[in-house]
């Protein structure tokens, strides 16, 4: 059932306050970083006398042990908020000089513990790997960034996805609105639709229920509307990342896991990734589970979700891909500048922190004016998932951090871990390798890269 119409200025004002939903995590996250790496912690609501006190005194520990400060902070987090069970955590100098991974807590339900190298489900970091398959396709000349995007899927699944003002763009729409977000396409994740429910709240009504993509397009469809011409704004769509599995897989002429694996994970190493869905590596426990407040949202994480977010992983293979990106192993640094064609608020209905930027699967976060004296504390890009997954690199610092606190109602807890995290890292020199506690045989950096065989 489609929505009513409603006017352009009714219309942008319900873009808005949805948008403000996803994007207030961006804008909290820039400011507790600010903050804590300049003063102390002062915000309201947000567990901050706790966790600051917490920093303090594990930055102040064991003077001069970086190692032992993190462990501490990890530790500490665990149980600040009933819904944070268990926190993993890695940080790597991108030029060797220190690595570590850590962890706290409990993976399981049934009392195992979390370890430095239990899988976690990595939400919307995802879309950093479909990102960067998009543009390994588009060298391959397997697909256009501006070729339509219905040019690659069926008619049935293209056909009304964006009919906006009146006008069908839906013949219109490029690969590359879809990879940046600038589609103007439903969200059919976060909006609400006629029955007053958003896409999640359906995963959490019935969790024996297992939802195709192409049933939750069809509801961005059916259910919602666009926001804009493509083109024309910005607005993060998990929708426009479903439309991009489908089209991996029609290009690759297979499945979605089956790609990532070819073009990604075996050519990198990546032996401890993998997509949901799809036959787990045998030598690794099972994904660490996902609360939400009080509700063990597991089983939910496990089947629902997939192109937009269906990625699980270990923090030290997330960081060896990060990494392998940003060196050139997968793809040309040109490409990679491309993935950071940086698209601000200018234009776009919501997108209210004018220090946040959208790219190609990828957030950046970039102070102006009288903060940009504090850019240096800020992770320079990467993404936030809603489990609380992580995975940045900081330029300025060099600096790969990534983990997660397995926590949907507990976001911001990750953001403060990565602020305290990156403080302790960026002031200490580590004139030694440390390669503590990193999964064995993770892949060679300076190697060089090649696809593999399908």
């Amino acid at each position: 059932m489609a929505l009513t119409d409603e006017g352009p200025a009714a219309h942008h004002m319900t873009t808005r306050v949805a948008g403000l939903r996803r994007y207030r995590r961006l804008g909290f996250l820039t400011v507790v970083l600010v903050l804590l790496g300049v003063v102390t912690l002062v915000m309201s609501g947000l567990y901050p006398v706790r966790l600051v006190r917490t920093d303090v005194r594990c930055g102040r520990t064991a003077s001069g042990d970086v190692s032992g400060q993190l462990q501490c902070l990890v530790s500490d987090y665990v149980g600040q908020d009933p819904s944070v069970r268990n926190i993993e955590l890695a940080v790597a100098k991108g030029d060797g000089s220190y690595s570590w991974t850590g962890s706290a807590g409990v993976a399981h339900v049934d009392g195992a513990p979390m370890a430095a190298d239990t899988p976690v489900y990595l939400a919307s970091v995802t879309k950093i790997y479909i990102a960067t398959l998009v543009m390994v396709l588009s060298r391959d000349k397997l697909l256009s960034l501006d070729d339509p995007a219905a040019r690659y899927l069926p008619a049935a699944v293209a056909g009304g996805i964006d009919v906006y003002g009146g006008h069908d763009y839906s013949g219109e729409v490029t690969v590359r609105q879809l990879v940046s977000m600038t589609s103007g396409i439903a969200d059919y994740y976060e909006e609400k639709g006629p029955d007053g429910k958003t896409g999640y709240d359906l995963f959490l009504a019935d969790p024996a229920r297992t939802w195709t993509p192409g049933e939750l397009i069809s509801r961005a469809r059916s259910d919602l509307k666009p926001h804009f011409a493509p083109g024309k704004g910005l607005y993060y769509s998990d929708t426009n990342y479903q439309l991009l599995g489908m089209i991996i897989e029609h290009v690759t002429r297979t499945s979605l896991a089956t790609a990532l694996q070819n073009y990604l994970f075996r050519p990198l190493g990546l032996r401890h990734t993998w997509l949901t869905g799809s036959p787990e590596p045998a030598v690794l426990a099972a994904p660490a589970h996902v609360f939400d407040h009080q509700r063990d949202i597991t089983a939910v994480r496990a089947k629902d979700y997939w192109a937009d977010g269906g990625l699980v992983a270990t923090p030290a293979d997330m960081i060896a891909f990060l990494r392998a990106l940003n060196d050139g192993e997968i793809i040309s640094p040109a490409s990679l500048r491309t993935m950071q064609t940086w698209h601000d608020r200018d234009g776009s209905p919501v997108l209210p922190f004018p220090f946040v930027q959208y790219g190609y699967g990828l957030w950046h976060f970039q102070m102006t004016g009288p903060l940009s004296v504090l850019k240096n504390v800020v992770p320079t890009w990467g993404a936030t998932g809603s489990t609380g997954s992580f995975l940045y690199y900081s330029q300025p610092l060099d600096l790969y951090i990534a983990g997660t606190v397995d926590s949907a109602s507990s976001v911001m807890m990750s953001f403060f871990l990565m602020a305290g995290a990156m403080s302790l890292v960026s002031g200490n020199d580590h004139p030694r390798t440390e390669r503590e506690h990193m999964t064995p045989g993770e892949p060679d950096r300076r190697r060089t890269w090649t696809p593999a065989t399908q």
